[in-house]
């Protein structure tokens, strides 16, 4: 997900016009829409589940794959000199998810709560083994602050080559709800 993430970035800096080649020194401020399109996440949990062969229990283990979905950014930066610069860059990416799976433990095999499915009192989950009726609702939102010193090696030329050192923080919000696609119940409702 980084890699994609810095590789999309560096792609709409290369293709978007910069309000800093304009002026020598001063303010400058830009906003960029994009695409962003994130890996599968993966989440250990520090409860544990009866496992296929009880009494052995296993943590459980979670796979959240959210869809694609833009991405948009706003920077504010200084031009110190000609070649150097400074941002300050708040960037938002909204992502649905598709599905969330689940596994105890380091086995290859899905336990006995294979996953969620669609919400409601409504929704029949399938049996042990069985597939989702839908897909759970919820999302994973990041919103990131960044802090970059910049230099153009070309500033006022048409194709302005540039490189950059950033520090910043992300924050990610998982939410989700559904009904498990199979629990071990003995009969009793499915939460």
């Amino acid at each position: 997900m980084k890699l994609k993430l810095l590789a999309g970035a560096a792609l709409a800096a290369v293709f978007a016009a910069s309000g800093a080649s304009a002026q020598d020194t001063g303010w400058y401020g830009a906003i960029d829409l994009g695409w962003h399109a994130p890996q599968t996440i993966s989440a250990h949990g520090s409860n544990t589940g009866v496992g296929t062969s009880a009494p052995t229990t296993f943590p459980f283990n979670w796979r959240f794959d959210p869809g694609d979905s833009w991405a948009g950014f706003a920077r504010v930066g200084y031009k110190v000199s000609p070649h150097w610069r400074v941002e300050l860059e708040g960037g938002y990416r909204p992502g649905d998810l598709d599905a969330v799976t689940g596994q105890i433990g380091a086995s290859t095999s899905v336990g006995p709560i294979g996953g969620l499915c669609s919400p409601g009192a409504g929704a029949v989950p399938p049996a042990v083994g069985g597939t989702c009726t839908g897909t759970p609702d919820g999302s994973i939102d990041s919103y990131t602050l960044m802090g970059n010193l910049i230099f153009d090696f070309s500033p006022g030329s048409s194709v302005n080559p540039f490189i950059g050192v950033g520090v910043g923080v992300n924050h990610v919000n998982v939410d989700v709800s559904g009904r498990f696609v199979s629990i071990p119940t003995g009969g009793g409702a499915n939460p």
